[in-house]
Formats: structure tokens, C-alpha cells, sequence
């Protein structure tokens, strides 16, 4: 009964336009901790509703983070997630709309991510991101930069309980095996690009995107064909992968305070 008025009241709230909240989980190291982490944490982290990094070493106190020692490298990152995400569910009092998990080297746009989820209900399945096309017969959201809404995150930590249908082992690419886990659950991941087929989420560096149409991985494994040069850059991008703390600077500026004519 309490399950069915909490529903319930979550869909009044969409009626009412009650803003969705969104927790950012940020995946760095210790390497990283004064220069990708500390960049996010002056940026793009601020418009998130909450965040909290994940790493393999302690950080600031004043810094929301976990950390594991002992999975301190990119091998590890499956074993990572896994943890994470029974973390946000088991320990985080707060329950969120969304989940947005995120590279240190991502610079996202919070305001187009809260856009484009305004047309999704987060009390629903929903698996969002850059879709590839392989590994899984419906292929899989790049780990640099996907959202979950709390259904599905709820549902990932249901099938990880399954040691068949989702096994916990090592292995450094965990935006596949969570595609893999997810499908078990009959989830699979939307086609988020926008009214002129451009992708709102991107996996290369902004200069090798210009290109990528014409980059044999891309051509043989994406799931949809990348636009040619500047097409393939949605005027409501939701977030650019492989970018420097300086560039990630020099975005901030641009999108936040730069005066516009």
C-alpha cells in the first residue's frame, strides 16, 4: 500500500512539474583526485542535485566519496560498479529520479540532461546513453557517460543477487556487463539522439567527433551512423568525453558565464 502512494504521489509531482533530481556518480583515482576531480568539483558537479565520486583512495572530507583500495585500477572497474550502485541503494537515505554515472573526464551539461529527462518518467525503466553494437544482441550504453533511473538502478541491484544471470568478476569494461545484466531484466538502452539523428552524448575527444564518421570502429559498431563534421554535435549535447581539466575550464566558461549577444 505504501509502495503503491509513494507511485502514486511521484506522478503527481510530474503533473505538477515538480523538478526531477538527479545524483551524479563520478568515477576517478587518485591520480586525478587535484586535477580531473577537483575540476568537476568547480563545474559541472554544481548542477547536479547531488554527487558523489567514487575512487581508490580517500579525498577531502568535505568531498562526498567511497573508496576501495583494493580495486585501484581500470581492470577493476566492473567489481566497482557493482559496489557502487548496492552503495547508493543500501546507504544513500535520499531516493533519487535519476543516476547519472560519469568519467572524470567528462565535462556534462546538467540543463540539457534535465531536458531531455523531462521526457521520461523516472518511475519506469529507462537506460540511457550512447548506444554501441555489440556484445549484447541490443548492444550497450558507453560507460563514459550514462543515466539510470531509480527503477533500473533497483532492478541492476536485484540481478546482481543472480550470480548466473549477472556473475561478479573482474573485468574492465563494466558498461558491458551491466548492458548484459540490465537484459536479463528486460531492459535495454533508448535511442537518446535528437530530431536530426545527432548523438546528445559522445565518446571521443570534441576534434576526433569532427571525423568519426569516417573511423572504421565507429563505421562497424556504433549503433547508429555518426553525423558528418559538425552534424554530429546536437545543439543539446548532454555531455563531451576525453577532455582536459583546462578544457573542461574553458567549457564552463563558455556555457555559464560567458555574456551571450
Amino acid at each position: 500500500m505504501i509502495s503503491l502512494l509513494l507511485v502514486f504521489l511521484s506522478q503527481i509531482s510530474l503533473i505538477l512539474g515538480a523538478p526531477q533530481t538527479i545524483l551524479c556518480l563520478i568515477h576517478t583515482a587518485t591520480p586525478s583526485h587535484e586535477t580531473r576531480a577537483k575540476t568537476i568539483l568547480e563545474t559541472w558537479v554544481q548542477h547536479c542535485d547531488d554527487f558523489l565520486f567514487f575512487t581508490d583512495s580517500k579525498m577531502n572530507d568535505s568531498i562526498p566519496h567511497i573508496y576501495y583500495p583494493l580495486l585501484n585500477s581500470r581492470d577493476h572497474s566492473w567489481e566497482k560498479i557493482r559496489r557502487v550502485f548496492k552503495y547508493v541503494r543500501d546507504k544513500i537515505t535520499k531516493k533519487y529520479d535519476w543516476y547519472y554515472r560519469a568519467d572524470d573526464d567528462t565535462y556534462a551539461l546538467m540543463h540539457n540532461m534535465r531536458t531531455l529527462l523531462d521526457n521520461y518518467s523516472p518511475t519506469k525503466h529507462h537506460y540511457l546513453g550512447l548506444q554501441w553494437n555489440f556484445f549484447t544482441p541490443r548492444g550497450f550504453n558507453d560507460g563514459s557517460s550514462y543515466i539510470l533511473s531509480r527503477p533500473t538502478m533497483e532492478a541492476f541491484n536485484e540481478v546482481m543477487l543472480d550470480p548466473d544471470r549477472c556473475p561478479d568478476h573482474h573485468r574492465a569494461e563494466e558498461d558491458q556487463e551491466l548492458a548484459k545484466c540490465l537484459a536479463h531484466m528486460e531492459i535495454y538502452p533508448e535511442d537518446i539522439r535528437d530530431e536530426m539523428g545527432s548523438e546528445r552524448i559522445q565518446h571521443f575527444h570534441p576534434l576526433e567527433q569532427l571525423t568519426i564518421y569516417k573511423d572504421t570502429f565507429n563505421r562497424r559498431l556504433a549503433y547508429y551512423p555518426a553525423m558528418k563534421e559538425d552534424e554530429n554535435f546536437s545543439d543539446k549535447m548532454i555531455s563531451f568525453h576525453h577532455v582536459s581539466p583546462y578544457e573542461m575550464r574553458l567549457m564552463d566558461y563558455i556555457f555559464y558565464r560567458l555574456d551571450k549577444p
